[in-house]
């Protein structure tokens, strides 16, 4: 015979089980959806060895980094960044124009590769802090011999 606590436990744990897979489906699906009015596209390009970003209006620039000279210092960029008004939704449209590079933005959680050939997408939030605090923007994917100075900044405007 079936013991009723058996099939209570049983059906509980189906239960369980079905709601986290139907809530995991659900998770997964938006998980790479795009906002679909953010305020700003800005067109990443990875080079060997520097980012080059572009914006709506046209203009084009590439960020050159210097490492830090003493410590406590982020090192400076030269050239252009990544610049963002406080909390706004930016999408970045991000390709390469030579090997496989990673634009990575830890602060934000932000990472997504730029591959030769193919544009991947990716949008955030830029958090609401004051202007002209910088987060630091580096290549995650090794990319030949000035991997290292391939970095540049994301500053909130």
């Amino acid at each position: 015979m079936v013991n009723k606590l058996e099939l209570l436990w049983t059906l509980a744990v189906i239960g369980l089980i079905t709601g986290v897979a139907v809530y995991s489906s659900f998770l997964y699906y938006n998980l790479g959806a795009l906002p679909t009015n953010p305020e700003e596209y800005v067109e990443v390009i990875g080079h060997q060895w520097y980012w080059e970003f572009c914006y709506g209006n046209g203009s084009c620039f590439n960020s050159s980094y210097s490492p830090p000279s003493g410590s406590g210092s982020l090192g400076s960029v030269s050239g252009g960044a990544l610049w963002a008004p406080a909390g706004a939704t930016i999408q970045l449209n991000i390709t390469s124009a030579d090997v496989v590079h990673s634009l990575n933005i830890p602060n934000l959680g932000v990472r997504l590769d730029a591959i030769p050939g193919r544009m991947n997408h990716i949008a955030f939030t830029v958090p609401d802090v004051a202007p002209g605090t910088m987060y630091l923007i580096q290549c995650t994917e090794f990319c030949g011999q000035g991997h290292g100075i391939m970095r540049s900044f994301l500053v909130v405007t």
